[in-house]
């Protein structure tokens, strides 16, 4: 059988305040009475405190659980818990410093990469040069013997320059 008090009375018997009662009646924790109000427009409503005392039970934390609940482990696999994660970090530590060389591996092939492009295009420059010259010295009808010189001495300048 519903005992039923004041909110007031509840909130001073219990030690909760009167706000924390009236959002449990808003999430139907709490069966409420209200002489033709509804709880919202009545400032003081009738509550049972046979459920307040659910309530309360429902949502108590307790800091420290009694023995039955707590599930007792045998130190050695505490320690062996203990000993796999320590391992598992390193592992995790070990990837990522490979990872990190790989990366700079990674960073300094791409630039010999592109340097050996830029060499690449340097060199099909010259060899569109020496196609050149050789069709210009063809032409000119003075013979290979000119053409050879005068790449020979074309590469001399550009060195020296």
């Amino acid at each position: 059988m519903a005992n039923w008090i004041s909110m007031k009375l509840a909130a001073e018997k219990y030690g909760i305040s009167e706000e924390r009662i009236l959002e449990w009646i808003r999430l139907s924790y709490l069966t409420y009475s209200s002489l033709d109000k509804e709880p919202y427009d009545d400032t003081n409503p009738m509550v049972d405190t046979e459920e307040l005392d659910k309530a309360l039970v429902f949502n108590s934390i307790k800091s420290y659980p009694d023995d039955e609940t707590v599930e007792r482990l045998p130190i050695e696999h505490v320690n062996w818990l203990y000993q796999e994660n320590a391992r598992l970090e390193k592992f995790n530590d070990d990837l990522l410093e490979q990872n990190y060389v790989h990366t700079q591996r990674e960073e300094k092939l791409i630039a010999d990469l592109e340097k050996m492009t830029n060499l690449a295009n340097e060199v099909l420059l010259l060899h569109a040069k020496v196609v050149d010259n050789y069709k210009s010295r063809i032409s000119e009808k003075e013979g290979i013997w000119a053409f050879l010189c005068s790449l020979f001495t074309w590469k001399k300048n550009k060195c020296l320059i």
